[in-house]
């Protein structure tokens, strides 16, 4: 019974949600090891760039068409992948630089890219099935151990499963 509420809920609920699970499939990352965001970014002629500083996009320089995505080389790996499928998000969605936008368009955006970003790298359709191998009070450690991210991130997509979980009625205490 489980199993079957899990594979329901991991069932996207938004467009958003919905688009970044075609997309994957697209491609054929369907386990954790195979989102590949280097991969990702280069179907979309994107050059990711590690940078000492704060992470951003732009256009390419010398490559009309092309944008940059530039990481902060300081964070840690799985805070670079976060960074990096965030401002993937925004060039997706957002269409580029949008510098003259007001403050609620900005945080608009950002929220948009921050939810672009947990569904590419925690994707329910392949979180729902590892849930079976690990206990509740586990469950984020072994998803951001699985899907390269950070605890924090994984508790978030964690808490959205079992809000889920309890929207269809079962207890989740």
């Amino acid at each position: 019974m489980l199993s079957a509420i899990l594979q329901e809920i991991a069932e996207p609920k938004t467009w958003l949600e919905s688009r970044v699970y075609q997309l994957l499939r697209h491609l054929g990352m369907n386990q954790p090891e195979q989102i590949d965001l280097h991969r990702l970014c280069t179907q979309f002629d994107i050059d990711i760039l590690e940078i000492a500083g704060r992470s951003r996009t732009h256009a390419h320089p010398k490559a009309p068409e092309r944008y940059i995505i530039a990481v902060d080389e300081r964070l840690e790996p799985v805070e670079r992948r976060v960074k990096i499928a965030h401002e993937l998000g925004h060039l997706l969605l957002h269409v580029g630089i949008q510098p003259h936008s007001n403050e609620w368009m900005i945080d608009w955006q950002e929220s948009q890219a921050n939810h672009f970003a947990e569904h590419l790298l925690l994707p329910l359709f392949m979180v729902s099935p590892l849930l079976a191998e690990c206990d509740r009070y586990h469950a984020p450690a072994y998803l951001a151990q699985r899907f390269q991210v950070p605890l924090s991130l994984a508790r978030i997509r964690f808490d959205r499963i079992l809000a889920r979980l309890h929207a269809k009625g079962f207890p989740v205490y």
